[in-house]
């Protein structure tokens, strides 16, 4: 094995010593890993085919497409990754002037232009809900662009698949980054290296997720500070854990969940985000073989949003899936359809989302009036004075969502929900003990051992209602005459 890793890692120095001393600069249009193609076989297929068509006409067209977002004096280069802050500013990371094409790495994933200096312009573009550009940065820092995501305390993580590594810069910070993980320009498939990594996700915890993407198809679990806690993945096999170029990463914390888009098996495959276990998978004929990015949205009980990508039998749109019942709900796309869509990212009521194009070089805004029309009303709602009791339960989950969920987090909402239903049902008792006790004195102490056995009746039909309560299934808006439901498929016995 030692012998084997020293050939490696001569074979990989030899290649980076053959790039500095023979690099040309050159130029092509195919492009086998980024998956990007130049045009869209399915440009006038959808009309062609009835089947696609009629599918197509049961789901809801939302959210709707907003026009003319950003300012379109703000110019990019390919555009691989969005992602949203707390403030609901959108980051953009875009390539400039470099670009993913068939001359860019080597067969063994070394990156070509190392020659050449990082790009020179801003590589992250900040703007605000109207599409104004408010702030930029991220020059001279990278090569080739691709994953972006900002964290609870805005810390803004990136991955750069030319340098093989993952940054992380905090908000005072921008020219320098706090953590970096990976060996620079070097691909390596150890507990030191990555091989073009393409996405991060990080927990409320600081605990993060990155997807290894392209060569050793793996998602990799760090505690904050960079130790590695867990992986999984393969390239081939048949079982759930076998990925092909894990491309994107969201995370359903609420429901204790990371889910990868598995970019060449055209499925959104979800594990639990604490020991790495199979959950479930989303796929459909409707969005095809390749599914590029996946965000996630707690909107109406958690609903998946994806972009799948150029392929012969499919149009290329984005899909709303929901998360319980597995069934595709929505479809969306701007006018004039997508081309390239590269990424997905969505606000956590599922009000906006964004999707990022290759080609052309553009961001997308979608709007659900719907679920602002709704979210308008209960924030208004919610101003209304209520009984105490309406509190006890703040979120609704069913018997197996419980037992899918296992270890501290099952048990901490065990805990809660306990605690907060004792101590609802100790103030019903203390009230009905005062009244039993006034009552008491008029009907003796035979009225008074009657009353007790009725108070305690009293509280098993109490408790009984607030059980029945916390166990009420969440049921979607679904309708039956949609395409066939993408219900997830049974985990292995083991898994």
């Amino acid at each position: 094995m030692l012998i084997m890793n020293f050939l490696n890692s001569l074979l990989t120095v030899l290649e980076l010593l053959f790039v500095f001393s023979n690099f040309k600069p050159t130029h092509g249009r195919g492009f086998p890993d980024e998956g990007y193609y130049s045009n869209n076989d399915y440009d006038n297929q959808e009309a062609i085919d009835p089947k696609i068509k009629i599918a197509l006409g049961k789901l809801e067209h939302a959210p709707q497409w907003v026009p003319d977002w950003p300012d379109s004096f703000v110019k990019m280069g390919q555009v691989s990754g969005v992602a949203l802050d707390n403030t609901g500013q959108l980051l953009v990371f875009h390539r400039a002037g470099n670009q993913w094409d068939a001359s860019t790495f080597t067969p063994r994933h070394v990156y070509q232009r190392i020659g050449d200096p990082p790009i020179p312009d801003p590589t992250i573009l900040v703007f605000n809900e109207t599409g104004e550009l408010v702030d930029m940065w991220g020059q001279n820092l990278f090569y080739m662009p691709h994953g972006i995501t900002v964290d609870r305390v805005g810390n803004v993580w990136v991955t750069d698949v030319a340098l093989h590594q993952v940054f992380k810069f905090t908000p005072t910070q921008r020219q320098k980054p706090a953590l970096t993980l990976g060996e620079k320009f070097i691909p390596g498939n150890d507990d030191n290296h990555f091989c073009k990594p393409s996405a991060v996700a990080v927990l409320s915890t600081g605990d993060f997720f990155v997807a290894d993407g392209y060569c050793n198809h793996r998602i990799i679990k760090y505690s904050p500070d960079g130790t590695i806690i867990l992986q999984w993945g393969k390239r081939s096999g048949r079982d759930p854990f076998t990925l092909d170029v894990p491309h994107a990463l969201a995370l359903a914390e609420d429901r204790g969940q990371v889910c990868v888009a598995d970019r060449e098996r055209g499925r959104v495959a979800c594990f639990r985000a604490d020991n790495g276990t199979y959950s479930a998978g989303y796929r459909h004929w409707l969005i095809g073989s390749r599914l590029f990015s996946v965000a996630y949205s707690r909107a109406h009980g958690g609903r998946l949003y994806v972009v799948n990508g150029p392929y012969s039998n499919v149009p290329v749109r984005g899909y709303v899936i929901d998360f319980t019942s597995g069934r595709l709900i929505q479809t969306f796309a701007p006018e004039g359809g997508f081309r390239n869509p590269h990424d997905i990212v969505v606000t956590p009521d599922g009000v906006s989302a964004y999707v990022a194009e290759l080609d052309p070089h553009r961001v997308c805004k979608f709007v659900d009036e719907g679920l602002r029309n709704q979210s308008k009303l209960e924030k208004v709602t919610t101003q209304t004075p209520v009984k105490p009791t309406a509190t006890i339960v703040t979120e609704s989950v069913s018997r197996a969502e419980v037992r899918g969920r296992g270890g501290a987090a099952a048990w901490a909402w065990w805990a809660g929900a306990g605690w907060a239903g004792a101590g609802a049902a100790a103030a019903a008792l203390a009230a009905l003990a005062v009244l039993a006790l006034l009552r008491a004195r008029n009907t003796g102490r035979k009225g008074i051992t009657r009353r007790r056995w009725e108070y305690g009746h009293g509280e098993f039909k109490l408790r009984r209602l607030l059980e029945r309560r916390r166990f009420t299934r969440v049921h979607s808006d679904d309708s039956d005459d949609e395409p066939a439901p993408m219900l997830p498929p049974q985990p292995p016995a083991n898994a």
